[in-house]
């Protein structure tokens, strides 16, 4: 054979095989390869799960709303007085103005006495329901069967006295023998006779003027002394530029209470809460004042500003304080009542008043409030 013809033949033999082990190498049954094919990443992110919110804690129950208390129903009584308003009976005007009567469920009137005005018998007939007056005129009262009973007394120690210039030099009760004296009937006169007395002095060794309430024949020399009450008319005096002694029988063994509260006997059975109410109420309202004074002339000089001054209202309330605050009430609480000082009323009244009936104290006065 040609050698040409021969290397042209063996050179399409090789390319028949190459062409073969190509053809085997794309096999698809070919076993696959030990390494792990590699992963191709696509061009987004497989999704992850959103985080979840956290729930929520669920509100705890509320309370329901307790209803509002109902307002209490006040009980409306009223309060006559002895007299025109002053600090004297400054208990009774600020319990109402600082509603301590509220405070015991009460709404109360309070009606000013004058000359003719008795609280003893407005009360006895109904037209008040409580009043306020002398531990004497009740224990008169009682004489006359009229059925009321004492349930407080504020001036634990009775303000009755008797008054001079400070000029006359007047130093003890040794000092009045042979001395003119003015007086009017009522308390303060009984009270002096039994001061006298009890420190052995003869009333009658004093020349006695009945005289009215105007300060003049004292103040012109007409008489050397004039009975009072130490919680009015020396604070006149002074604020008139005369300046004035006082002896107060209290002081000197006398020891008598005034300014009682007092009711029906039977508005006392059938109300017993609402005359305890009072009698607390009013207590709260002389304390109040002594702690408050300035609040408290305010609101009593309000009541009538026409003929009440601050001036001579607070020289009052400071006069009426050792009555109120004696030691007895600082001791037991103001208001309260001893069988002693109204045993002494008693005596008193038996001696120079007049009392000549029996009287059965127990049902004048009744301390079941305190």
């Amino acid at each position: 054979m040609n050698p040409r013809r021969l290397l042209i033949t063996w050179l399409a033999i090789l390319t028949a095989l190459a062409i073969t082990v190509s053809a085997c190498g794309n096999d698809d049954d070919a076993p696959a390869s030990s390494e792990p094919e590699p992963t191709v990443a696509t061009s987004e992110p497989e999704p992850t799960a959103e985080p979840q919110p956290e729930p929520e804690p669920e509100p705890e129950p509320t309370a329901e709303p307790e209803p509002e208390p109902t307002p209490q129903e006040l009980r409306n009584v009223s309060l006559r007085l002895p007299w025109f308003p002053s600090v004297q009976f400054a208990g009774s005007y600020v319990a109402a103005a600082k509603g301590f009567f509220e405070e015991e469920g009460l709404n109360v009137t309070i009606n000013p006495g004058g000359f003719d005005v008795n609280s003893i018998t407005l009360v006895a007939a109904g037209s008040d329901d409580f009043g306020l007056h002398d531990t004497n005129s009740l224990i008169f009262a009682s004489v006359e069967e009229i059925p009321l009973v004492t349930v407080a007394t504020y001036l634990h120690a009775h303000p009755g006295a008797i008054m001079s210039l400070e000029s006359s030099g007047f130093e003890s009760l040794d000092d009045l023998v042979g001395a003119t004296i003015g007086f009017q009937e009522g308390g303060p006169w009984q009270l002096t006779q039994a001061m006298l007395t009890q420190n052995g002095i003869d009333p009658d060794s004093l020349n006695q003027v009945a005289v009215g309430f105007d300060l003049t024949p004292l103040f012109e020399g007409d008489i050397d002394l004039l009975t009072v009450f130490s919680t009015n008319e020396p604070v006149l005096a002074e604020l008139q530029g005369f300046p004035v002694d006082v002896f107060i029988p209290y002081d000197y063994g006398v020891q008598a209470a005034a300014n009682a509260l007092f009711t029906t006997t039977s508005f006392r059975q059938d109300n017993p809460e609402v005359v305890c109410g009072m009698a607390r109420a009013i207590a709260r309202g002389w304390q109040y004042a002594f702690e408050n004074p300035e609040e408290a002339v305010e609101i009593v000089v309000a009541v009538d500003p026409d003929n009440l001054t601050v001036e001579k209202e607070s020289a009052s309330l400071e006069a009426v304080r050792p009555s109120v605050l004696s030691e007895s009430a600082l001791a037991d609480g103001i208001g309260t009542m001893t069988a002693e000082r109204w045993q002494t009323v008693d005596d008193v009244l038996r001696q120079y008043g007049g009392l000549e009936a029996n009287v059965d104290l127990a049902g004048v006065y009744d301390d079941y409030c305190f």
